[in-house]
């Protein structure tokens, strides 16, 4: 779910408690988890709990609106991510911590 502002529909990320665009009241509204890969690094350094380098960080935009872009790692071996490349949003253990993360798959 991602903030949207209910006066013009436009999708807010990182979410606001007033709308950037009007001023006026948002919502969380369920988006499709679909996207294409907007930009990508390769991390070579254990940053991410649960993760072995090499992995990869990538910049996802969605689907729903040009610009609504999320960072955040992608399930795939690195040699093989390519800019412009179709993703899919699921939702992860983050290690041990019971916490629960945004992770992108390739679309097949």
């Amino acid at each position: 779910m991602l903030c949207r502002c209910d006066d013009t529909g436009k999708w807010i990320h990182p979410p606001l408690e007033r709308s950037r665009f009007t001023g006026g009241p948002v919502h969380f509204e369920e988006v499709s988890g679909n996207g294409t890969v907007f930009s990508f690094i390769v991390v070579r350094q254990p940053l991410v709990p649960g993760r072995v380098p090499p992995y990869v960080v990538g910049l996802i935009e969605f689907d729903e609106q040009p610009g609504l872009r999320i960072n955040a790692v992608i399930d795939a071996d690195p040699a093989s991510v390519r800019i412009g490349q179709r993703v899919r949003l699921r939702i992860t253990e983050l290690g041990d911590s019971g916490l629960r993360i945004p992770e992108f798959v390739v679309c097949e």
